[in-house]
């Protein structure tokens, strides 16, 4: 059951708190996605598109994750298990790591690529990138 709090100064208290505690460290999921596709198509997608990396050259400076010593944004950076190269860049204080869905692993048995959507569904925030000029429906992602 929740109450009604009555004290006016919870939320500074609360705003002080996050910022005492909040990394200058960001994940951003990118998704790749075709005119007409569905979210698990999307998702499916294997490579982008020579408008996709000059969008993601925007974002950031592409990175070889294996070895790679700064904020790593949960991907592995010894073994290769979340792929071979990432986006990376830093902003205003900010380091982001972009989770790139074209990038991650794809798993031909895994029609719904849940380790992608894993890595992008728990980012920050995620950015849709649609060819073609596309208008974005969200309706078009359901997980």
């Amino acid at each position: 059951e929740f109450h009604k709090s009555t004290d006016d100064s919870l939320s500074h208290r609360l705003l002080v708190f996050e910022e005492n505690f909040r990394e200058n460290c960001l994940r951003i999921g990118v998704l790749y996605g075709k005119k007409g596709q569905t979210e698990d198509e999307m998702f499916s997608n294997e490579e982008g598109s020579t408008s996709f990396d000059e969008f993601l050259s925007m974002l950031g400076e592409m990175i070889t994750l294996e070895g790679w010593d700064r904020y790593s944004g949960g991907l592995d950076t010894k073994d290769n298990r979340n792929g071979l190269f990432a986006y990376h860049t830093e902003f205003a204080g900010y380091e982001i790591m972009f989770h790139v869905s074209t990038l991650l692993p794809h798993s031909s048995d895994d029609s719904q690529q849940l380790d992608r959507k894993r890595y992008i569904g728990n980012d920050i925030t995620a950015i849709i990138f649609l060819e073609d000029g596309e208008a974005f429906n969200p309706s078009v992602i359901t997980s």
